[in-house]
């Protein structure tokens, strides 16, 4: 029932409002008084008991989301460097406690001053209604609401760089970091995805059963596949193009399997040629032509078998086959406009492949200043990598060709010596931005050390990291990166599509060097499943970057319900 307030007049005015000496409220004047109140609760009172309730609620909602992802993010950094023993232990659980109590208090706070801001605005503005119509109704409080409701939304309303994704894109990816982000669910997950990798049972291979292979296409292939056929990849390729994406980087998924014991053998028999180098070869040449100029074509070299590893294990150069195979791919890439990534892999062999990197570089990086068609791939979290990266720099300066760089974090963290990594996922993230940075000013700096002229770089900087990548687009927008300098920003597919979306919406809003790509393989779905298997284990070490993943993905599904109904 509405509360009717009577207007005061002189015939109605309380006596303590006239002149002469001020008498207390008679026991009826107060009981009007708080009975004309909301809740029988007077303003002065209702107001700061709401702004501090609010704040309390407030202060328990964020402090217990912040302490959580405080807590998941000191797992994430530190996943590495687990300690060995029960004192480290003990200092482990006592340094992530801190991390998550400071973590839940800051969270806290934030949240808590939001909370009680917006409540204590609502509840001004519903008294400011009730005073001016003389009535406290359940109209005033609604128009309060939707006053600060509309006001937050607009004060807060962004567009959402995954609004360019379909919402089925949408959808499977909020399934996959679900399953990725849950201790639950991810660890049969693996063991299961593990066994259908390394099956020999045709009734476990997704290629011989159609009823697994229907249920893997149309989720964790899918998600991160380009397809089976030439004409599923330029589908995929297609709507990629279609969000807005620059352009793709394609890899063929099929992984020759070694023989046992053959790997320290450079076996050049028509035998290997046959079974080894050229499947690879032909698989990659396959998948330079489903590329369009423009676009990368990742490759492997100890794809090609047993002669290929055994030469990079010696550092050798690449033998007769090999090296002719190559080169056909190169020649084919080169004509199509086509640009190739040579993969790091792990350290056993990665002298080796920088040497064939350069060599290759030498051939078909000099027609053109500041255009590549070869990269090589450097690996931040490598304590050797700037040392390495300089001396290809000092290389490619003398001897007059572009280096084309492609700057990773790294890939090999449970396969490479634990010593030739950084100590710490800072240290790695400081050789990232740093190398980024010389490499985008085309100047030497810290940790590149050189004394010479720059020379003409091409720059792929493949990172699911957003912090890396808003740095490096900050250089580029302020001016401070060489003009000169060819960039891109490279993701998986499936993977890290909140930082991928925003490049693309940058791109659309004019920010003509914010190009973005994403890497995908093709090929069936049982010669995916190792690579498949690979990202499942990915996203189990990137604990924090998956659960943000998740989360962006849930925050879309829930931006897209409520415009449906009009609610945003």
């Amino acid at each position: 029932m509405d509360i009717v307030r009577p207007k005061i007049t002189p015939e109605n005015e309380p006596q303590r409002y006239r002149e002469g000496p001020i008498e207390p409220p008679s026991k009826e004047e107060l009981e009007a008084f708080y009975r004309n109140a909301r809740l029988s609760i007077p303003t002065g009172i209702r107001l700061p008991m709401a702004t501090m309730l609010s704040y309390g609620a407030g202060f328990v909602l964020g402090a217990s989301h912040g302490s959580k992802m405080a807590g998941l993010r000191f797992r994430a950094e530190h996943a590495h460097k687990l300690p060995n023993s029960t004192t480290g232990w003990y200092l482990y659980h006592k340094s992530k406690n801190y991390h998550v109590m400071k973590g839940g208090v800051r969270e806290g706070l934030k949240m808590g001053f939001k909370v009680s801001l917006l409540t204590t605005a609502m509840f001004s503005i519903e008294q400011m209604f009730d005073t001016y119509r003389g009535t406290a109704d359940l109209f005033n409080t609604v128009t309060s609401s939707v006053t600060v409701a509309g006001a937050f939304s607009l004060w807060t309303k962004t567009t959402s760089p995954l609004a360019v994704l379909p919402l089925k894109n949408v959808l499977r990816s909020w399934m996959t970091t679900t399953v990725s982000s849950s201790p639950i669910l991810l660890p049969p997950s693996l063991k299961i995805m593990s066994a259908l990798a390394h099956t020999t049972s045709p009734a476990f291979n997704p290629d011989s059963n159609p009823l697994l292979k229907a249920l893997l296409k149309k989720t964790f292939y899918a998600q991160f596949c380009a397809g089976e056929s030439p004409t599923e990849v330029q589908h995929t390729i297609r709507e990629l193009k279609d969000i807005g994406f620059q352009g793709v980087i394609l890899g063929y998924a099929r992984e020759v399997v070694i023989p046992h014991g053959s790997q320290s053998k450079n076996n050049s028999s028509a035998v290997s040629i046959q079974s080894e180098v050229e499947p690879w070869a032909n698989g990659t040449l396959e998948t330079v032509r489903l590329a369009s100029a423009g676009d990368f074509v990742a490759l492997k070299f100890t794809g090609a078998g047993s002669q290929a590893l055994a030469a990079l294990r010696l550092r050798q150069e690449p033998p007769k086959e090999l090296a002719d195979a190559i080169e056909a791919i190169c020649d084919l890439a080169k004509k199509l406009g086509v640009r190739l990534l040579f993969d790091a892999e792990q350290t056993a062999v990665q002298g080796g492949i920088d040497d064939w990197t350069m060599r290759y570089m030498r051939k078909y990086n000099a027609d053109e200043p500041g255009k590549a068609v070869i990269y090589g791939t450097y690996q931040a979290y490598l304590k050797k990598a700037p040392e390495t990266l300089s001396a290809h720099l000092k290389q490619a300066k003398e001897e007059g060709f572009t280096l084309g760089v492609k700057l990773v974090r790294g890939a090999y963290l449970g396969s490479d010596p634990r010593e030739v990594i950084h100590d710490t996922k800072e240290d790695t993230d400081r050789a990232y931005d740093g190398i980024a940075r010389a490499l985008l000013k085309r100047e030497w700096e810290t940790p590149l050390v050189g004394n010479s002229r720059f020379p003409d770089v091409a720059v792929v900087l493949a990172t699911h990291n957003r912090g890396s990548v808003l740095k490096a687009k900050r250089m580029i927008a302020s001016g401070e990166a060489d003009k000169r300098t060819d960039v891109a920003f490279a993701q998986l597919q499936g993977m890290a599509d909140e930082v991928s979306c925003e490049l693309v919406a940058g791109k659309k809003q004019g920010d003509v060097k914010a190009n973005a790509y994403k890497y995908l393989v093709w090929g069936t779905t049982g010669e995916c499943m190792k690579y498949l298997l690979r990202r499942a284990y990915e996203n189990k070490d990137a604990v924090q970057r998956t659960v943000s993943g998740r989360e962006a993905m849930k925050s879309e599904v829930l931006r897209r319900v409520k415009e449906l109904f009009g609610m945003h």
